[in-house]
């Protein structure tokens, strides 16, 4: 079987497959030798930062010398993102051929009365498999949704190590809950006793309910803070040392900083991680979609899935702190299911954004109705629908570069709404060859 083959199989699964708790991923893993027994793991949960946390704790743990296993959801151009060692993406025939084993044992627990599995628990059991069958150290492993009932949650210790909850908002209220208290609880469903945990800058409801079931189990608990940097920056020059950063743009990265210098502080109780390693991990670390800045036939984009309010907030903050007023040209799409509202509403309020380019994504037609969501939400400023992703890009361009309807000086295009839009901008970039960061 090729590659598409089996990625058109893999897609047809969600037809069929049966989520029952956590109950078929372990009797998975279980006739599969519970390979997620082989190797140690930070599991990380949250509604945003998650992704660029676990880019930073892997691109550290590998300056330091392990040998680090990643796995993220959801991917931007291929599968083969999802599953990572030493930030080498699996191969094609790797992803088959790992692929294929995990297929065969569904395949036989289905004759044997057992449900067939899902879609993410499958790529779940993918990532184990190959992590350790590459005699992985340490494997930094990010949730699906949720976290208490999520594929990734069989982990336990003493292999589990670390957790890690990011950032906590509203996303996939219908499946964890309309209240931050319930996304909280659903989300620090990863805590194990005697685990430490360390929490992200967070609302104050958020911090008390994971601070109570980190209690209730006897899981120590980190809450971060911004001034956690501080008292870490005077630390470091205290010791002379060079600052600590990453490239990451975003005025938000430095909450997941935080987070992650924790993370790194409790590790190095048991691992040796020097300060040459830390500094180099976090300048290499590079995480696409999230803040990204690329070139295409000369013009600036940002892209950034934002594909909640709260990550719709964020880069509203970071837009109006470092582009003038009505500056930039938005191109937004999204998925039908997400709370598009209130995602519009942020961008739509965004003082840096003038205008919008709708388009449309993953095969919805929903150009009418976000259209109408941000005419309501801010009716002085245009609203063009494009269905073709290229020529929308191509306006939204023109717009920026001031040669449309509303003559303004150059601004910058920001790409938003969906990470499956940010996904389909880059093989677009990838096809012109003008995919380059800035």
């Amino acid at each position: 079987m090729i590659y598409q083959e089996f990625i058109a199989w893999l897609e047809e699964v969600p037809l069929y497959g049966h989520k029952d708790g956590t109950n078929n991923i372990r009797k998975l893993m279980h006739r599969l030798g519970d390979p997620q027994k082989h190797f140690r793991t930070i599991h990380v949960a949250g509604t945003n930062g998650k992704g660029s946390c676990c880019a930073m704790l892997q691109g550290i743990l590998q300056s330091a010398g392990y040998k680090t296993g990643l796995f993220t959801s959801p991917h931007l151009v291929s599968y083969t993102e999802r599953i990572r060692v030493d930030k080498q993406e699996i191969s094609e025939e790797d992803f088959v051929r790992i692929g294929l084993v995990v297929k065969s044992e569904i395949e036989a627990m289905v004759r044997d009365g057992e449900n067939h599995c899902t879609f993410f628990e499958i790529l779940t059991a993918m990532g184990f498999l190959f992590f350790a069958e590459q005699n992985i150290d340490i494997c930094v492993l990010e949730t699906g949704v949720g976290g208490r009932l999520d594929a990734t949650n069989i982990v336990e210790p003493p292999e589990l190590i670390l957790t890690l909850i990011t950032s906590i908002s509203l996303d996939h209220t219908k499946v964890l809950g309309d209240t931050l208290t319930a996304i909280a609880g659903e989300k620090a469903g990863i805590l194990r006793p005697g685990i430490p945990v360390v929490l992200a800058q967070n609302p104050g409801e958020v911090r008390e309910t994971v601070k109570s079931m980190a209690q209730s189990i006897g899981a120590p608990f980190y809450g971060t803070e911004e001034k956690d940097l501080v008292m870490l920056d005077n630390e470091r020059k205290r010791q002379n040392l060079p600052a600590l950063k990453t490239p990451l743009a975003g005025d938000y990265q430095k909450q997941n900083l935080a987070a992650v210098l924790c993370c790194i502080r409790l590790l190095r109780e048991t691992l040796e991680i020097p300060d040459e390693a830390l500094l180099i991990g976090l300048e290499e670390t590079r995480w696409p979609g999230r803040m990204d800045f690329r070139l295409w036939h000369g013009r600036t984009l940002l892209l950034d899935g934002a594909h909640n309010p709260g990550g719709a907030m964020m880069l509203r903050r970071f837009l109006e702190n470092n582009c003038p007023d009505s500056s930039c040209v938005l191109l937004f799409s999204a998925l039908g299911k997400k709370d598009v509202t209130g995602i519009l509403r942020e961008l739509g309020e965004c003082r840096a954004i003038r205008q919008a380019v709708i388009t449309a994504i993953h095969g919805e037609d929903n150009l009418d109705w976000f259209a109408e969501i941000w005419n309501q939400t801010c009716p002085d400023k245009p609203c063009a629908q494009v269905p073709q992703l290229e020529d929308a890009m191509a306006l939204a361009c023109r717009l920026a570069d001031g040669q449309g309807e509303n003559e303004q000086k150059p601004g910058l295009v920001v790409c938003a709404g969906s990470l499956y839009l940010i996904g389909d901008i880059l093989k677009v970039l990838d096809g012109g060859r003008s995919n380059k960061n800035v």
